[in-house]
């Protein structure tokens, strides 16, 4: 008995071997092809986290959003591009009961497309306008306070066709098409499009601004304006939202406003608020919530966090998270 696992054991580490030095070989042979054409990319972001939400409370160690992914372009023509994107959410700290690796691979935008001087096309799984509307207004995204903990809007579906406009002084248009199968209500297909002016990373502009609506997205109508302006060290922003569902009159009405100030030796300070009226975001409460942390940039690709958030919730018991977090991109 002890022979046959340990043979099997044996041949499973030799398969893993060769197939990892295949992949090097392969790779070794290709890399003009790979490397001119295909990125690898990704972000590893975890940390540790306490959190109290009125019935109980833990101390435990969470991903943040991490992701692994390829993507590249190869060009048709001078005039028209092919690219691709193959994105995945990654874990690396989810376990089952029994301590096994669990369910820790979700898909994240997926999709080809071609680009060209009239703006480009996509089809497959990504991001609604809407959700891409909102730019880096939500300084607590990917962390607990997220603003899709109090709001609907945040989606990314498959079975998408995408279209975004060439920018003209700095504004452009995206427009989506949601098929039946991922509007996420039967026999109706949704529609998804946002006007954006700026850059949203304020390099290029210093003001961002978008105006966004969902049609049957999810099961609801959305209307969302977000506007982010620098000023000098300081980055101020704001996001109104309001919702409905589908067939319904009873809307809801959210809000997010957010500040950070740059300090010296790479510190950053973060301050954030959002309140909405109903019960809609993934807590399925309405509610406020008050958050406030710190970014230190270690280099140009790490950093780390340090935050805390309250939510004060109308029909469930209050909350109270802190965390101190690494992120690493590459």
């Amino acid at each position: 008995m002890f022979s046959s696992h340990f043979f099997e054991a044996a041949l499973l580490m030799k398969t893993k071997i060769l197939l990892c030095l295949s992949t090097v070989s392969l790779l070794a042979v290709s890399d003009i092809t790979f490397a001119n054409d295909v990125k690898v990319y990704g972000r590893v972001h975890a940390g540790l986290q306490f959190s109290d939400t009125g019935d109980d409370d833990e101390t435990s160690i969470k991903s943040y959003a991490s992701r692994m992914g390829l993507k590249g372009k190869a060009k048709v023509n001078d005039g028209l591009d092919v690219f691709f994107k193959y994105e995945f959410e990654v874990n690396p700290v989810d376990n089952d009961k029994d301590g096994k690796s669990g369910d820790n691979i979700t898909a994240r935008s997926q999709y080809v497309g071609v680009k060209g001087k009239y703006g480009e096309v996509l089809v497959g799984r990504n991001d609604t306008p809407v959700k891409k509307s909102q730019g880096k207004v939500d300084l607590m995204n990917d962390f607990t306070s997220d603003n899709k903990a109090l709001f609907a809007g945040d989606n990314r579906l498959g079975d998408t066709i995408q279209y975004t406009s060439p920018s003209l002084n700095h504004m452009k248009f995206i427009v989506s098409y949601i098929a039946e199968d991922n509007s996420k209500q039967d026999g109706e297909t949704g529609l998804s499009m946002a006007g954006v002016y700026g850059d949203s990373k304020l390099k290029k502009t210093s003001i961002y601004a978008s105006i966004a609506r969902d049609t049957k997205v999810a099961g609801r109508d959305i209307t969302r304006f977000v506007v982010q302006g620098k000023l000098g060290d300081a980055t101020i922003g704001g996001l109104y939202q309001q919702s409905e569902k589908v067939d319904s009159d009873d809307s809801v009405d959210s809000f997010v406003v957010s500040a950070s100030y740059k300090l010296p030796n790479s510190y950053k300070l973060l301050a954030q608020y959002q309140d909405s009226d109903g019960a809609e975001g993934k807590l399925e409460d309405s509610g406020n919530s008050t958050s406030v942390g710190v970014e230190k940039k270690l280099s140009k690709q790490a950093r780390m966090y340090l935050w805390y958030s309250k939510f004060s919730l109308d029909n469930t018991p209050d909350q109270d998270h802190m965390a101190l977090t690494l992120r690493y991109d590459f």
